[in-house]
C-alpha cells in the first residue's frame, strides 16, 4: 500500500484536530514505504497558503464544516484520487455541531469501505463517554436524549468500516462489551515530534507563567481559571505574580465568548488572552510555562492539548475526572490534581506547582520520557498495518485473541514494540 488518504482537519483550517492531522501526515510522509498521501481536508476561510510539506503530499480542500454534503464530497474526492487505502482523523463533531450534518459526515468511513477502498477510522472520543449536559447541548434535554439515541446507530455503522481505533482504554472497553466489536483496537494518542532547534528549560527557570489551549465556551471554560489567578495574585508581591496566557478560540457552538471574557478583564495585565497558537508558536507557548491548566467541566477524549504540555516538559493540573484518569493510570502521565468544578483544589494545585519546583519537575521529566515511549512514526506503523488487514479482516496476526486491545509496551529503545494481550 503506497498511496493513501487522510481525511481529517488540516492546517492551516483551525478545525478541531487539525494539529493531530497534521502531526500524523508527516509521520506518514516520513516513511520510505509510502509514495503519494492525499489530504482530503475541510475548506477553510481566509487567505493563508497551504502548508509546504514536501512532494508527497497534496492537499484537497473539499468538505466544509456542518455541510450535511460533506461526505458526499469526500467520495468523490477519494474516487477522483485513485488511492489505495484511506484513515478518517476522526471525533463526534468533525463534521458539525449540528445533529444531521456531524451523524451523515461520519457514516462517510463505512460507505468508502462498502464501495471497496480499505477504510480506517482513528476516532478520538466516543458520545457514550461524553456528558452531554457539560456540552453545547447543556440546555436542551431533548437533544440530548436525540443525540444519545442515535450514537449507537452511528457507532455501529462506523464499526463496518475496516477498522476503528481509540485512543483509550475506556473507549475501547464501550466499543468491546456494548457493540461486541471484532474490528477496534486501542492505540494510544501518540506524541507529537519536537522541533530539532526546540530547547526545553527547566521549571526554575521559566516565568510565572500559566498557561491554557482550547476551544473554549462549553464544557472548557475559563471563569474559575481566571478567578483562581486573580485570587492568589491578590497575595503576591508585584515580582511574584501569575500571568494567565489563553491560547485557543472559541467553541463554534459559542461565539464571542472569549471576546466577552477579554472585554471584561481588559483591565487585568495579568490575563493574557494570545488567540489561535499557530503550529510554529506551539514550542514557545508551552515552554514559556512553569504550569499548562485544564480545568474542564466535562471531558470528551484524549486530550492533544495535554500531549503537547507533556512533550514540551511542561506539568499540567487537571480534575481527576474521566479521560484525565485514563491518561494518569492507563498512560503513566503525572501532574497536579483537583477536585473537579472546584475553585480552591484548582488555586492549591497551581499554588503546590509554583512552591514545589522540584516536585513539578519531576512530573515534567516523567511526561517527557512518557511522551518519547509512544511517537506519531509508531501510531501511523499500526494504523498502515491494520489498514492493509482490512481486505482480509484478519487482524489476529496482530493481537492473540478476540476482543483485546492493542496496545504499546513502553520500553527503553527508541522504537516502540506492540505488546500483545
Amino acid at each position: 500500500m503506497k498511496t493513501i488518504a487522510i481525511v481529517t482537519a488540516f492546517p492551516p483550517s483551525a478545525g478541531s484536530l487539525n494539529e493531530y492531522g497534521l502531526h500524523l501526515v508527516n509521520a506518514f510522509a516520513a516513511r520510505s514505504d509510502i509514495k503519494k498521501i492525499i489530504v482530503i481536508a475541510d475548506k477553510y476561510k481566509g487567505a493563508t497558503p497551504e502548508l509546504d510539506l514536501g512532494p508527497k503530499v497534496e492537499v484537497k480542500r473539499v468538505w466544509r464544516f456542518n455541510d450535511p454534503l460533506a461526505g458526499i464530497h469526500i467520495l468523490r474526492a477519494l474516487k477522483s484520487t485513485q488511492v489505495e487505502g484511506a484513515l478518517y482523523n476522526l471525533q463526534t463533531a468533525s463534521f458539525g455541531d449540528r445533529e444531521i450534518p456531524a451523524a451523515l459526515g461520519l457514516l462517510t468511513p463505512m460507505i468508502s469501505q462498502k464501495t471497496g477502498l480499505p477504510s480506517g477510522v482513528i476516532m478520538h472520543n466516543l458520545v457514550e463517554a461524553v456528558d452531554l449536559s457539560k456540552t453545547n447541548l447543556a440546555k436542551s434535554p431533548f437533544r440530548q436524549k436525540l443525540v444519545g439515541a442515535a450514537s449507537y446507530f452511528v457507532t455501529k455503522t462506523m464499526l463496518m468500516s475496516g477498522f476503528m481505533t481509540v485512543t483509550l482504554d475506556s473507549f475501547w472497553d464501550i466499543l468491546k462489551e456494548k457493540y461486541k466489536a471484532k474490528n477496534a483496537f486501542m492505540v494510544p494518542h501518540g506524541s507529537f515530534p519536537l522541533a530539532s532547534d526546540v530547547q526545553i528549560p527547566a521549571l526554575a527557570y521559566r516565568p510565572n507563567i500559566i498557561v491554557t489551549m482550547g476551544k473554549f465556551g462549553t464544557y472548557k471554560r475559563l471563569e474559575r481559571t481566571i478567578a483562581a489567578i486573580q485570587k492568589l495574585n491578590m497575595s503576591r508581591a508585584e515580582n511574584k505574580k501569575v500571568k494567565l496566557v489563553i491560547g485557543g478560540s472559541d467553541h463554534p457552538a459559542t461565539p464571542g465568548y472569549l471576546k466577552s471574557l477579554e472585554n471584561e478583564h481588559k483591565a487585568d495585565a495579568n490575563i493574557v488572552f494570545h488567540g489561535y497558537v499557530a503550529e510554529e508558536d506551539v514550542a514557545t507557548f508551552f515552554t514559556q510555562a512553569k504550569l499548562a491548566v485544564f480545568d474542564y467541566d466535562s471531558t470528551t477524549g484524549s486530550s492533544g492539548v495535554l500531549h503537547q504540555a507533556a512533550i514540551y516538559g511542561t506539568p499540567a493540573a487537571y480534575p481527576m475526572m474521566g479521560d484525565f484518569i485514563d491518561v494518569t493510570e492507563r498512560e503513566g502521565l503525572k501532574g497536579f490534581n483537583f477536585i473537579p468544578l472546584d475553585q480552591v483544589a484548582l488555586e492549591n494545585s497551581i499554588t503546590e506547582c509554583l512552591d514545589n519546583s522540584t516536585l513539578g519537575q519531576s512530573f515534567a521529566d516523567n511526561n517527557i520520557h512518557v511522551s518519547k515511549g509512544v511517537t506519531m512514526e509508531t501510531v501511523a506503523s499500526i494504523q498502515l498495518q491494520l489498514l492493509k488487514k482490512t481486505k482480509s479482516g484478519n487482524f489476529n496476526v496482530l493481537r492473540r485473541a478476540k476482543n483485546s486491545a492493542l496496545h504499546l509496551k513502553e520500553i527503553e529503545a527508541p522504537r516502540p514494540t506492540l505488546r500483545l494481550n
